[in-house]
């Protein structure tokens, strides 16, 4: 069973994800670009929006992920997943944090999230942009650092954002969104 620590508005899975499920995942993706390359123009698309591969997010390999979490935390209308990549950043660029709250798809018809799962494939953490939340009981905002195989479960509600990445690897994370029925 993994190790689990709650906070207001999140809680995270130790070693939810066994390593051969994350390894599946990147060797998919990069498969994925020994196959068909890295056009200059979906790079430039996925690095402002969030979502690379969009084409993968459906996939088994993918999807296998849900299943190494409780079934508790599936429950709900999954929306498409989200595979994320964060590039290097230029470490001598200061960014400053700007927290957000995941809006709903149009489609949703106003049914709210029920919660958000995000899965890491390499290494979260402040070195490399992982992620910053602001918990839900007004404590200062808090970095969580994910190893591989971490499952992150966030409230909808709680603000969070994506640091810098001052290291020389891309940051590698898959969220599920599951919407009320």
């Amino acid at each position: 069973m993994a190790a689990t620590e709650t906070r207001p508005g999140y809680e995270v899975l130790r070693g939810a994800v066994p390593a051969a499920a994350v390894d599946g995942v990147l060797r998919h993706i990069h498969r994925d670009v020994a196959t068909n390359g890295l056009p200059q123009e979906w790079l430039s698309g996925w690095l402002w929006n969030a979502h690379w591969f969009p084409h993968l997010r459906w996939d088994a390999e993918v999807l296998q992920l849900l299943e190494h979490l409780p079934q508790q935390l599936r429950a709900g209308e999954l929306c498409d997943p989200q595979i994320v990549g964060q590039m290097p950043d230029d470490p001598e660029q200061q960014f400053e944090l700007q927290a957000h709250v995941d809006q709903l798809p149009d489609w949703s018809n106003g049914r709210p999230y029920r919660r958000i799962l995000g899965v890491a494939l390499t290494r979260n953490g402040p070195e490399n942009g992982g992620l910053t939340v602001w918990p839900l009981d007004g404590a200062a905002p808090r970095e969580v650092a994910l190893d591989p195989g971490d499952a992150l479960v966030m409230d909808p509600r709680l603000p969070h954002a994506s640091g810098t990445n001052r290291t020389g690897s891309i940051r590698y994370c898959v969220y599920f969104r599951f919407l009320e029925q």
